[in-house]
């Protein structure tokens, strides 16, 4: 199977206007740049990149995967490598040549379907440390149209709000946090274990169980539980994550450590 960013929100029909609303607190490229000024990631790998607006914010070396890139933003630096290749093919072919090491930070903005930000998701993580940042976007749509799984409106996510839940549900011993940002929300995804194999384990089973039409639920919408990408615990949880990279903290280490941050700002 392919992954691609495949969407271009200026030549998609419109729908009406409830259903290109959006909400949301300070703009996730806003947010991203803060992740990488405070995390400093010695190496980023980006999945979806389209114009090139996110991958531009790396100060470090990067990897963007875009099978069709149409780059907007001024030339990006020579530390910076653009993989023209479905997300799939890009990490089946790191059995040849692999990464120049674990990546510290992860922005996954590709397909906006449920399985293709899911096989994303376990291929960055059997790549990383315990230290490894995820960041993925388009977790919260403002409309059920926008989640379809069938591109109609401009404002589209998918269905990729249900792998939060996914991950919830089968990979407890994640740390999950929400951000409220514009315009589709972002999930960070901490204390990744790398030697997991729960999600391959059963990857075909997940698939068939939340790959259906299903409309997000109200707690989606409205997006429960999610927290300002400002709140100190964003912080709190960055600075934490970049210590224990820095100090070559254990994955217990990392998960208590991070457990306890959330639990200081009264966030469970």
């Amino acid at each position: 199977m392919q992954s691609s960013t495949g969407w271009d929100p200026s030549t998609a029909p419109k729908g009406p206007p409830e259903e290109e609303l959006t909400s949301g607190g300070r703009n996730y490229l806003e947010s991203l740049a803060a992740l990488h000024r405070t995390l400093e990631p010695a190496f980023y790998l980006e999945i979806g990149v389209r114009h090139g607006n996110s991958l531009a914010l790396a100060t470090c070396p990067a990897i963007g995967v875009d099978p069709a890139p149409e780059l907007k933003v001024p030339p990006l630096p020579s530390t910076t490598r653009l993989s023209a290749l479905a997300s799939d093919d890009f990490f089946a072919g790191l059995a040849a040549e692999p990464l120049p090491q674990a990546p510290d930070f992860a922005f996954i903005d590709g397909m906006h379907l449920f399985e293709f930000a899911l096989r994303d998701f376990m291929n960055i993580e059997r790549l990383s440390t315990p230290t490894t940042l995820i960041a993925i976007d388009d977790i919260f749509p403002s409309h059920p149209a926008q989640a379809a799984r069938a591109r109609h409106t401009r404002v589209w996510t998918g269905d990729v709000w249900k792998l939060q839940r996914c991950l919830a549900q089968l990979r407890p011993d994640l740390i999950l946090l929400a951000l409220d940002t514009a315009p589709t929300g972002l999930l960070l995804v901490a204390g990744l274990d790398p030697d997991s194999q729960v999600l391959s384990n059963h990857y075909d089973r997940i698939v068939r169980e939340h790959c259906g039409e299903e409309p997000p639920p109200s707690t989606v919408l409205e997006r429960t539980g999610a927290i300002s990408a400002t709140h100190p615990l964003v912080d709190r949880v960055l600075k934490q994550i970049k210590q224990a990279r820095e100090n070559g903290a254990a994955r217990q280490q990392v998960l208590d450590g991070l457990r306890a941050a959330m639990a200081a700002e009264g966030v469970q």
